[in-house]
């Protein structure tokens, strides 16, 4: 999770204190602050994610002429699932960004009430461009390469396992 250094108070709050203060500056309404940005990443994320997966998969299959019955080598379904892991994460890091931005902002400090996606975008950008819009990004999408090589991987084994 992305979490501005500014965000951080030298008093830890508990969990009652900040659900207080989410019902009491921004309502109900408020405990869904930032779901555009999660709305935005795991639909457009999920069809990166298995379209980039089924994309690698069906050149593997192209190049050394496989049928669409075969079963890839473990090597290349493995390889297909790395290039879907840094897909999804790289393509939509900013909804990302974006959204743990909204949802760490101190609600208490806010003027004009809570400050949507749109807004909370375009400050971003104007205060650390194209670069803030990613930073962090590189360590994301390192750690998504191995763990989705071994999901989809598994998820073959077990495809087959049930045919």
């Amino acid at each position: 999770m992305q979490v501005p250094f500014q965000s951080f108070s030298a008093r830890p709050q508990s969990a009652v204190s900040i659900i207080a203060s989410i019902w009491r500056h921004q309502g109900l309404l408020g405990f869904w602050h930032g779901q555009l940005g999660t709305l935005i990443r795991e639909t457009g994320g999920s069809a990166a994610w298995f379209g980039s997966y089924e994309g690698v998969s069906l050149l593997f299959r192209r190049a050394y002429k496989k049928g669409v019955e075969e079963r890839l080598p473990v090597w290349q379904q493995m390889s297909a699932g790395a290039a879907a892991g840094m897909t999804y994460n790289f393509i939509f890091y900013p909804a990302d960004t974006i959204k743990s931005r909204m949802q760490t902002e101190d609600v208490s400090k806010m003027t004009g009430g809570k400050r949507g996606f749109g807004a909370v975008s375009r400050a971003l950008w104007k205060e650390h461009g194209l670069r803030g819009l990613y930073r962090g990004c590189g360590i994301t999408v390192g750690r998504a390469a191995p763990s989705s090589a071994f999901i989809f991987t598994i998820y073959e084994a077990l495809r087959r396992s049930f045919e």
